[in-house]
C-alpha cells in the first residue's frame, strides 16, 4: 500500500465503486434531478423505478401515451440524462406502464 498523498475526491469514488455503492449513487443523482431532466409535466406522469447494472434506467409511465411519448424521445432523454447527472450515468431507457389497457403493448 503506498504512502503517497492521494485526492480525496479519487479515494472516495474508489471506496464507492470497491463497495458497489457508485451504482447507488448514479440511481439517487438521477431522481433527484428527474423533474429536472423531464420537466415537471412529464415527471407528473413518468418516474424512474431503478437502475439496472448494465445501466438501463427503468421508467414508469402512469399510460401507454406517456410510456410512448419517452419511448419516442429516448435518445433526447439519454442525452439531457447525461448532461444533467454525468455522463455514462445512463446508457439505455426501458419504459414500461401499470396501465392494463396497454398489455401486451409495453414500451421497451
Amino acid at each position: 500500500m503506498s504512502r503517497e498523498p492521494v485526492p480525496i475526491g479519487d479515494e472516495i469514488a474508489r471506496t464507492f465503486r470497491a463497495r458497489g455503492w457508485a451504482q447507488r449513487l448514479d440511481a439517487s443523482r438521477v431522481v433527484a434531478r428527474w423533474p429536472e431532466v423531464v420537466g415537471q409535466a412529464v415527471a407528473a406522469h413518468c418516474r424512474p423505478v431503478r437502475l439496472e447494472d448494465d445501466g438501463t434506467l427503468v421508467v414508469n409511465a402512469d399510460s401507454a401515451a406517456w410510456a410512448t411519448q419517452l419511448a419516442y424521445l429516448q435518445g433526447t432523454l439519454l442525452d439531457r440524462i447525461n448532461r444533467i447527472c454525468g455522463p455514462g450515468t445512463v446508457v439505455g431507457v426501458r419504459v414500461r406502464t401499470d396501465d392494463p389497457s396497454a398489455r401486451g403493448r409495453r414500451s421497451r
